[in-house]
């Protein structure tokens, strides 16, 4: 009997603007969303708050399949979590940065990471959606 590869997908949590969220991501880095569903008024305990909104999400970043949704269910969505990339080139990583601190704040602005670590640089963005995101990429001065 063949065993099954698992993957661990990361699940998104928004409080309705998960879709502004999504395609804010697609901008920064590329990719591909896979299926979107909304709540409707026809979807069983629906509040008018989330009709039109994001049931369901499933997207593809680099190689990572990522999902979300808007949750009603909870006071506070959850962003204790921290997103990392690893970019190709120090570009890539200033583009991303620059769309992921449109209306949210750089931590750490992108710069090389401190001895003993692997030579690269690094930076933290928290994007309007709460999320923080670890932007890393090659240092450039190491080549």
């Amino acid at each position: 009997m063949e065993k099954k590869k698992l993957e661990v997908i990361p699940y998104l949590s928004f409080k309705g603007d998960c879709e502004e969220a999504v395609h804010s991501y697609m901008d920064a880095f590329g990719g591909e969303i896979y299926h979107i569903s909304h709540w409707s008024e026809n979807t069983f305990n629906v509040t008018p708050e989330q009709i039109g909104k994001v049931m369901h999400v499933e997207f593809v970043i680099g190689s990572t399949r990522m999902a979300a949704g808007d949750s009603f269910d909870c006071a506070e969505v959850n962003t204790g979590i921290k997103l990392m990339i690893h970019m190709g080139t120090e570009g890539e990583a200033l583009h991303a940065i620059s769309v992921l601190s449109e209306g949210g704040t750089v931590l750490a602005p992108l710069k090389p990471h401190p001895e003993p670590d692997d030579g690269g640089c690094g930076a933290m963005i928290e994007d309007r959606f709460g999320f923080r995101w670890i932007i890393t990429c090659p240092n450039p001065a190491k080549k």
